[in-house]
């Protein structure tokens, strides 16, 4: 793979921690119309200085932050995830201090020879922001963003895996995900890039 490019096929579900740590990952529901993903990772710079100089330094990350933007995020997808709720007279509306739920995120991107799917654990949502603009000669689409937060999963450190076709996980990433799992053996290779994303 020299480049990856593309943005399709994401999906979201509800992302369940239980009181003993254990993950449950619900239905994944398809979110069409994808436009861009940006994530940045934010980290600190740790340093321990002795013999008058930086004697050890290293860089901890903890969550990713970014933005999701899509052509139209559906109602369902508001309602399920967002806090938002459906009026007596049909509407749909934002509600101020709902409680949001926390989500995975699957996605699809294009390499130079094949597709990969990426998947982010625990991701915290922001508000969706849209701009509304007259109509004028050449209309411009307007997109909605979301800001997120990947938190990433408390009990085996996950913040987000990579698959390629052909790994054992790659066909039902987008289906039926399941919960992330650190390797049970010491060959290090279960099918599954933690990198790349």
């Amino acid at each position: 793979m020299k480049v990856e490019f593309g943005l399709s096929n994401v999906h979201v579900g509800s992302y369940t921690v239980g009181e003993d740590g254990e993950v449950t990952m619900g239905t994944p529901m398809h979110i069409p119309g994808a436009v861009g993903l940006t994530l940045e990772e934010e980290s600190e710079l740790y340093q321990f200085f002795a013999d008058d100089g930086a004697y050890y330094s290293e860089y901890t990350g903890a969550s990713e932050t970014g933005e999701l933007t899509m052509a139209l995020f559906p109602d369902d997808f508001k309602t399920q995830f967002l806090g938002y709720v459906k009026t007596d007279d049909g509407g749909v509306a934002k509600v101020k201090g709902a409680k949001k739920t926390p989500i995975y995120i699957v996605f699809e991107g294009q390499t130079d020879d094949k597709r990969r799917r990426h998947i982010l654990y625990n991701v915290t949502c922001g508000s969706i922001t849209r701009e509304y603009a007259t109509v004028e000669d050449q209309p411009e689409v307007m997109t909605d963003v979301l800001g997120i937060t990947v938190v990433g999963d408390s009990k085996t450190g996950i913040v987000k895996a990579t698959y390629k076709e052909g790994d054992t996980g790659y066909a039902g990433l987008i289906t039926a995900p399941t919960a992330p799992a650190l390797p049970t053996d010491d060959s290090g290779d279960d099918g599954q890039e933690t990198q790349g994303v």
